[in-house]
């Protein structure tokens, strides 16, 4: 069993407009620490999301870094909407990745509509940063 050598977690109430089919950031953790040369982490990120008008598919992600243009962690999947556009439905994504000769990691939970004419709001989200001695 691996331990846990240091943990980041954020959440955010605000609401953050996703601007029709544009992938937006929903909330980014803090910097967190790596102890040693290389360890397993373990991200996970959720959110709250009223889709916009005409929304078919939603793609979660998990992102390095603060913003959308932060390289990628595991598979970005669209997942379809489960009720009429414009209602609330949550989104979870947890992936894992080997790093190694970094100080630190960051990472954002990101999320982008497919086929919107309307803009959707993230109304909550959250995300966790699991460095592990693995």
């Amino acid at each position: 069993m691996s331990d846990i050598l240091e943990y980041g977690v954020a959440t955010v109430t605000a609401n953050v407009t996703v601007t029709t089919t544009t992938e937006e950031v929903a909330v980014s953790s803090p910097v967190v620490r790596m102890p040693r040369a290389s360890h397993t982490i373990v991200v996970s990120g959720w959110c709250q999301l009223t889709t916009g008008a005409a929304t078919t598919t939603v793609t979660p992600r998990i992102r390095r870094g603060t913003t959308t243009s932060g390289t990628a962690v595991g598979d970005a999947v669209a997942e379809n909407v489960k009720a009429a556009a414009g209602s609330n439905e949550p989104f979870f994504l947890m992936v894992s990745e080997s790093r190694a000769d970094v100080d630190s990691v960051q990472y954002s939970f990101t999320i982008e509509q497919t086929s919107a004419t309307g803009n959707g709001t993230i109304l909550q989200a959250g995300i966790e940063v699991m460095v592990l001695d693995a």
